[in-house]
């Protein structure tokens, strides 16, 4: 699970009506790895989805990394997977409350990178 760094009333980096940017260290590890915020996304815009329905969205991911990052956001406690005993094996992934937190964050930033590449 995440921890979140809490923000030091001596923040150096911080003005009097700005923020520190510390809380946002704890996080950056996991995100800044390749097709982690991909994979949140991916996953926000269609609720649920299966491995090989994951891979398929992805250019360029390989299934090797795809289960590494799927790993790490489920440690972090960013997605689910959710596992069905049936015949054959069914396995899909969700974003939990903390990922759907996540990616309504990431939306502005979605939003204004939109606007930089116009």
């Amino acid at each position: 699970m995440v921890s979140i760094i809490t923000t030091d009333e001596n923040c150096k980096m911080k003005s009097d009506s700005g923020h520190c940017p510390r809380p946002l260290e704890s996080v950056s590890d996991f995100l800044s790895k390749k097709w982690a915020i991909s994979i949140i996304i991916t996953i926000g815009n269609f609720g649920k989805l299966r491995f090989n329905n994951i891979i398929a969205r992805l250019e360029n991911a390989t299934p090797k990394i795809l289960t590494e990052r799927l790993k790490e956001l489920g440690k972090n406690g960013i997605i689910q997977r959710r596992y069905y005993n049936e015949i054959p094996p069914k396995v899909e992934y969700s974003l939990t409350k903390v990922g759907k937190d996540l990616m309504n964050s990431l939306r502005p930033l979605i939003n204004w990178a939109e606007k930089r590449i116009k």
